[in-house]
């Protein structure tokens, strides 16, 4: 009788492997990300900020241009979906905020007795922000005439498309996974998390080279937590035969793990990328829209169409699709089962993490933001066609556009309910989806 040592069998050295490589990443990352957090608690960047509101509503894309005591412009920033807005400062003196009224949304004006401009003096610099308050109302009379509705429909437009490209980048990540191996994957939201505050550190690590530099390490970090995940957690399940109802449920305990340990290293309160805390607009015609999001809506384009090409013209698009379609068959035809679902994990894992990179240049980094993006990310890839990445982009178009649209008429607060109704409606109709394929039972 042969004596095996327990610590060599290959169960337990797979299960030390993914604890390690686990270990590594976070570790990797930590050292990169906290003491960026440390920094700047000690020693922060200054800046003249503010939130927008009506009441308790938040007010977007209104225009902020702060000047200096000698009248030249510091710089100019567009309230995000929180109306938040700021510009940084880097020295003492008195400075002007002013409103430009054109950006105020129709029936929203100043109380009485305020204007546009609010006077802010900075003696030292001896904080990180310096607050300035306006003071808005529903329903008061705006310095000139609103802006019209056609041009207010036509902004609201642009921001669903670009809300719901970047939900169709996450999407078609976890779709992909399904299509191929049947799990939904709660996790998939941090993963957009993760790509966004690793890129973040690296940014703070090499605040002298050019952006693309953070977003490409971050993007690739993003793919190796995907390998790791895949390799080391969901194979040696499946190996297992633990069925996709158990491995959904460890997704879900994964979520809450990568979600609190991103809190650990990272921090609780929301950031921006330095890069681009200045959001300046260029008019396009009717449309007021800063330049970086139309870099971002421009690469989220390219890549969902590259994915698509990759998907119809490749051999592993090929393989990825006939693995969905029939595993035993695509075995059976010398296709390598476990490498494609690997490749799907990477590649999927890499898309969500570039989603939460363009989701906090256009919004702000915090340690949630995948979590309130799970919701619209599983209702793009239901309403398109579970398994389908045509349908996922399909579906995030339409939930990111329509959510966003409706806020035209009703609060911000509800504009994911109005998705989800959406969502019902079109399912009623089309059970499968919009790109989905019908299936007979029994």
């Amino acid at each position: 009788m042969r004596y095996v040592c327990p610590v060599l069998s290959p169960r337990i050295v797979r299960w030390k492997m993914f604890i390690f490589l686990c270990a590594l990443i976070f570790s990797v990352a930590g050292a990169f990300i906290m003491p960026v957090a440390q920094a700047q608690e000690t020693a922060p960047d200054h800046e003249i900020r503010g939130t927008l509101r009506v009441g308790r509503d938040p007010v977007p894309d209104i225009s902020v241009t702060v000047f200096d005591e000698a009248g030249a412009e510091v710089g100019t920033s567009i309230s995000d979906e929180g109306g938040q807005w700021q510009i940084e400062i880097t020295s003492t003196g008195e400075y002007t905020a002013v409103i430009d009224v054109a950006t105020l949304p129709e029936g929203v004006g100043f109380k009485e007795g305020a204007t546009n401009e609010v006077v802010k003096e900075v003696l030292a610099l001896d904080k990180s922000s310096y607050p300035v308050a306006f003071k808005l109302e529903d329903g008061a009379a705006p310095l000139i005439a609103p802006v019209s509705t056609a041009t207010q429909l036509a902004n609201r437009a642009v921001s669903g498309l670009r809300v719901g490209l970047l939900v169709a980048l996450a999407a078609v990540g976890l779709s992909l996974i399904y299509g191929v191996t049947g799990l939904v994957n709660f996790a998939h939201s941090e993963m957009v998390t993760f790509g966004a505050v690793t890129a973040f550190g690296f940014e703070a690590l090499m605040p002298s080279l050019p952006f693309v530099i953070p977003v490409i390490l971050g993007i690739m970090s993003g793919g190796l937590l995907g390998f790791v995940l895949e390799r080391g957690l969901f194979k040696p399940l499946r190996d297992r035969k633990m069925n996709n109802i158990s491995l959904m449920v460890v997704s879900i305990g994964l979520a809450f793990v990568l979600r609190y340990v991103i809190v650990i290293y990272f921090r609780a309160e929301p950031v921006g990328f330095k890069h681009y805390l200045l959001q300046t607009g260029i008019d396009i015609g009717p449309i007021k829209i800063p330049v970086k999001d139309i870099v971002i809506m421009s690469i989220a384009f390219f890549m969902l169409i590259l994915i698509a090409t990759l998907l119809q013209k490749t051999r592993l698009g090929t393989s990825m699709r006939a693995v969905s379609d029939n595993p035993a068959l695509a075995e059976s035809s010398g296709i390598d089962i476990n490498k494609t679902i690997l490749a799907v994990w990477v590649a999927g894992s890499a898309l969500a993490a570039m989603g939460g990179i363009f989701l906090g240049l256009t919004n702000i980094i915090e340690w949630q933001m995948g979590e309130k993006m799970l919701l619209l990310i599983f209702a793009a890839v239901t309403l398109g066609g579970l398994g389908t990445a045509y349908g996922a982009m399909v579906g995030g178009l339409a939930i990111g556009f329509v959510s966003e649209m409706s806020t035209f008429w009703l609060d911000n607060d509800l504009k994911f309910l109005i998705a989800l109704v959406v969502l019902i409606i079109i399912l009623l109709v089309r059970p499968q989806g919009i790109l989905g394929v019908r299936e007979r039972l029994g």
